[in-house]
């Protein structure tokens, strides 16, 4: 599956040159590099949607000093998907250092009523092309000067933990009872509650496990365990509210 800790983040670099009418035995050019990031803040880490409610809220901000595109879409727990839930308004222009909503809402459901499911909000910022009418501002530079623009494009995605109405609590209340053994070179985490347990570190004996990742309700995962590791296993998880527990402690050693 996809590695995650707090979100998962990929930036696009999309690189264009603009060279004005020149003659080709002109020497004397300048050359003048323009750099625009695309980037959002997301309000969350994590977005928590109980059923029956009207919708969830996410707030977005744009910190820099020029407008952006935003695109809101959710994807299935695959990442690839359609899911059963939309973003609103899916694309609107957010200009500089402005912070807006976006409201994620149901469309649909066909979520198993005894446990979470998942999604994942993903929210891009989106430059302009030359012809967008959106894009005000945008001037060519003189003839007299080659302009290298650099834009780069940033994709943020947040996962979307839809809580029906029969699953009571917090994952803190039960994250004491994940249980753990080890077989060969692997650590498997058995997750007996109806909660996704978010791991936000791991040891084992006092050896930090890596690669960590998210634990299904009702499922086990796999971690590679570190090299020569064996003794009681402590973990923390990662909160409702994107902070981190306190640590909890495996009664045996493994």
């Amino acid at each position: 599956m996809y590695p995650f800790s707090r979100k998962i983040f990929a930036a696009t670099v999309l690189l264009s040159m603009n060279i004005m009418a020149m003659p080709l035995y002109a020497a004397d050019y300048s050359i003048t590099p323009n750099k625009k990031e695309f980037s959002l803040k997301l309000g969350a880490s994590r977005v928590i949607y109980h059923s029956g409610s009207n919708g969830a809220m996410l707030s977005v901000s744009n910190q820099q000093d020029y407008p952006i595109l935003v695109q809101g879409k959710v994807y299935a727990e695959d990442k690839k998907s359609a899911s059963p839930f939309i973003v609103t308004p899916p694309l609107f222009r957010l200009e500089a250092g402005q912070q807006s909503r976006m409201r994620i809402v149901r469309t649909s459901v066909a979520d198993a009523p005894d446990r979470e499911s998942m999604q994942w909000i993903c929210i891009s910022g989106i430059p302009p092309k030359d012809t967008d009418v959106w894009a005000k501002g945008n001037t060519s530079k003189p003839a007299t000067a080659v302009t290298v623009n650099l834009e780069i494009s940033t994709h943020s995605c947040i996962k979307l933990l839809v809580r029906p109405s029969g699953v009571k609590g917090m994952p803190t209340d039960v994250a004491a009872d994940l249980t753990w053994k080890r077989q060969g070179s692997k650590i498997y985490a058995h997750n007996g509650s109806p909660f996704y347990m978010n791991l936000s570190s791991v040891t084992v004996g006092g050896k930090p496990v890596n690669d960590l990742n998210y634990v299904a309700p009702f499922a086990e995962r796999s971690f590679t365990l570190p090299e020569r590791a064996s003794g009681k296993v402590e973990w923390k998880i990662i909160t409702d509210v994107g902070g981190e527990s306190r640590v909890f402690q495996s009664p045996t050693s493994i």
